[in-house]
């Protein structure tokens, strides 16, 4: 309640008009507006009287702490200025001629509602929600590694200053709202998933608050598979071809396998290992083609490992041409040893002395 009355009001009126006094300056605090400044850290704010002052009996600025208050000052239309009350003295200057306050080197704990209540013969008051924050920094951007089918994201991080919107664009158009989520106050996650070719450009990250805004721009790619998963898959391929072949060809009595006599038997082995080489190249074609078509699906540049698998499977192949070498000679051994005790047993039977009589007794 201001104080600030000529000296002829005294006894019972003066009593009486200080209660309807009080009445109205709790009828004014109930409706009076609310305006929103903001101001930086350390910087200086001037906190306005009510619109169109330019002669006042009284003014009382006070700041507003819940359900208490804590006066600032308080002037008498005539006298001189007033003083500053602690923690405000030394660091704001009131203008009588419209009622405002300068506040110097405002700090954070600055923040909140400031009142001012005027004598114009009825009172009028405003509220002043001030808001001290301290610029935002530089937004850091970082991305996990993208390959294309499967999900990625993009991270904002904002260090310093009270964040109040952070916004995501591509290539510099602003990207739906519900595509960023803020895992903090400071902290915002944009999701790429299942990563596509299109999902490559530039990806701005916008930070704001009252007084400031930060930009930053990070280039996103999708890389196709790397060749550190496509070798282990080629790899992990012929050695399961290669196993299917010798394990079919080895069945037959792999211990007795230079005795096989079978017509089938020869023929699986004379024909597995050249079917194996067909099938391991047939499996690389395959693998190759899916290989381009994966990397397609990504913004890197290619890297072809048409050479590299191509010499794989020829390595994935020799054991195979051992088989077939081996198992070829050994057959041209046998028949070769077989032909010779052919021979001397027939020379053996020719050269016995019962076989010429046998023959040519009549």
């Amino acid at each position: 309640m201001l104080m600030c009355h000529p000296a002829e009001l005294l006894g019972t009126g003066w009593v009486l008009l200080a209660g309807l006094l009080a009445l109205s300056q709790q009828a004014a605090e109930a409706v009076g507006p609310l305006e929103r400044k903001a101001a930086a850290v350390g910087s200086s704010v001037l906190l306005p009287g009510p619109d169109n002052v330019t002669h006042t009996y009284s003014t009382r600025w006070e700041y507003l702490n819940g359900t208490s208050s804590r006066t600032i000052l308080q002037h008498c239309s005539g006298s001189p200025h007033p003083a500053i009350h602690a923690p405000y003295a030394g660091r704001a200057i009131f203008h009588p001629s419209n009622g405002s306050l300068l506040l110097e080197d405002v700090q954070e704990s600055d923040s909140g509602i400031y009142k001012v209540t005027v004598d114009l013969g009825d009172r009028e008051s405003l509220k002043i929600l001030l808001e001290v924050l301290k610029p935002v920094s530089r937004p850091r951007l970082r991305s996990s590694a993208l390959v294309a089918q499967a999900t990625g994201e993009v991270l904002c991080d904002v260090v310093e200053g009270r964040v109040d919107t952070i916004a995501w664009k591509k290539d510099g158009q602003p990207l739906p709202p519900d595509r960023g989520f803020h895992l903090s106050d400071n902290l915002s996650v944009l999701y790429l998933r299942s990563a596509k070719k299109s999902d490559c450009g530039s990806y701005s990250c916008n930070a704001s608050n009252g007084i400031s805004w930060q930009e930053t721009s990070l280039n996103v790619t999708v890389a196709g598979p790397s060749i550190a998963i496509i070798l282990p898959e080629i790899i992990l391929t012929y050695v399961i071809v290669v196993t299917f072949l010798v394990s079919a060809t080895v069945t037959f009595q792999p211990t007795k396998l230079i005795q096989l006599k079978s017509k089938t038997a020869q023929r699986t082995m004379g024909y597995a290992a050249p079917g194996g080489v067909v099938s391991v190249v047939l499996t690389t074609s395959f693998l190759l083609k899916n290989i381009h078509h994966r990397h397609e699906e990504g913004c890197t540049e290619f890297v072809d490992v048409t050479a590299l698998a191509v010499s794989t499977a020829a390595v994935s192949a020799l054991p195979l041409l051992a088989i077939f070498l081996c198992y070829h000679t050994t057959q041209g051994w046998l028949k070769e040893r077989d032909s010779t005790w052919a021979d001397k047993e027939r020379s053996s039977e020719m050269s016995q002395p019962g076989s010429t009589d046998a023959v040519s007794t009549p």
